[in-house]
């Protein structure tokens, strides 16, 4: 019998395809919403060594071939409508951060760190995939990653979520719940796809401990992270109310500095390496797709990877990068350029 749950991506190009936290660290204050210069925030000094997973339970409650996958997975289904389901979730009100959109981090100590970060996202009318062929050369090649999920993506994808927060290579971030347009949602829609999300996560990670695989072993269930701990605006799109709520949830939320572009069936495998190449810092965040939306990701990281390694960087999750120093925010959202991200407005909210 299941334990009833008490309880927030970018993807700004899933639609170009057709994308509280309890330890959270306080930040400063950020400049008014409206004002286009960029800040800083604080992250308080702690270990960039954290906790994410369990290698006994991931190897007691999953064999090797479900954890290789099949091609089959990355594909995406149109139309595939909600099923109307959602969980809940009551937010720790005692979690707080100032509110502001982070694209970057930079670290503390000098040391040249990158976040690899993947969205799987999923809109109410589709069921998208899952790409094996990313998680399985991260996994053989011991290259962390944060992964920014979908509460409906998750909700459709049981199995790979759980394995993903298993894993102790990865991080699991909110994506909220079917990619919902922030700029265009009320108050209320906001907080819904962002609670929604947080509670798919607990009901995914209460379902894995329920397992006599996992829940013989409660030290190792400790190490997976009891929620989500960070937040990625779909299309990189906010407001300066939807900032406040995540502020309010002590959610950060993440964007990206670095691009990928890889929804686009036209680019290559090395345009992506170059497109990077030319874009990353110390400190970067690296957005990309896992969802069946990327294409020629894999390919881009079989030389992506030990090109940043042999420039000397080393990969660490998004939690990971934000406790190694100073993060940059900003009070607006946007892909690359302020106000570049306006054209999916037109799409509507993303709630239906």
């Amino acid at each position: 019998m299941k334990l009833p749950i008490f309880f927030i991506c970018s993807t700004l190009f899933c639609l170009s395809s057709l994308s509280h936290a309890q330890d959270a660290r306080p930040i400063e204050k950020l400049p008014k919403p409206g004002s286009l210069a960029r800040d800083s925030i604080t992250i308080l000094p702690t270990t960039t060594e954290q906790t994410f997973g369990s290698p006994t339970i991931l190897k007691n409650c999953f064999t090797d071939l479900d954890l290789q996958g099949s091609p089959l997975d990355k594909k995406v289904v149109r139309p595939h409508p909600s099923d109307g389901y959602h969980p809940t979730f009551q937010p720790d009100k005692n979690q707080r951060v100032e509110s502001g959109c982070i694209r970057r981090v930079n670290p503390s100590d000098g040391q040249k760190r990158v976040a690899l970060t993947f969205d799987l996202c999923e809109r109410h009318s589709e069921k998208t995939g899952y790409d094996a062929e990313i998680i399985n050369y991260l996994r053989e090649n011991g290259v962390k990653a944060t992964f920014y999920a979908g509460g409906k993506w998750m909700h459709s994808h049981p199995d790979k979520t759980q394995q993903l927060m298993a894993d102790p290579l990865f991080e699991l971030g909110n994506h909220a719940w079917t990619h919902g347009n922030f700029r265009m949602l009320t108050d209320k829609e906001a907080r819904e796809q962002i609670l929604w999300t947080q509670a798919e996560y607990q009901k995914q990670r209460q379902e894995l401990a329920e397992q006599q695989c996992a829940s013989q072993y409660p030290n190792e269930l400790a190490k997976i992270p009891t929620t989500l701990k960070t937040f990625r605006f779909p299309y990189g799109t906010c407001k300066p109310e939807s900032l406040q709520i995540l502020a309010d949830y002590g959610l950060p939320a993440i964007q990206w500095d670095v691009v990928t572009g890889d929804p686009d069936r036209k680019q290559s495998a090395q345009a992506i390496v170059n497109k990077v190449l030319r874009s990353v810092k110390s400190g970067s965040i690296i957005v990309a797709h896992a969802n069946g939306r990327g294409h020629a990701t894999a390919k881009a990281l079989e030389k992506l990877v030990p090109a940043l390694q042999e420039l000397g960087y080393e990969f660490v999750t998004v939690s990971e990068l934000l406790a190694s120093g100073t993060a940059e925010a900003h009070d607006e959202c946007y892909e690359e350029t302020p106000g570049d991200n306006h054209k999916y407005d037109k799409f509507g909210k993303g709630t239906d």
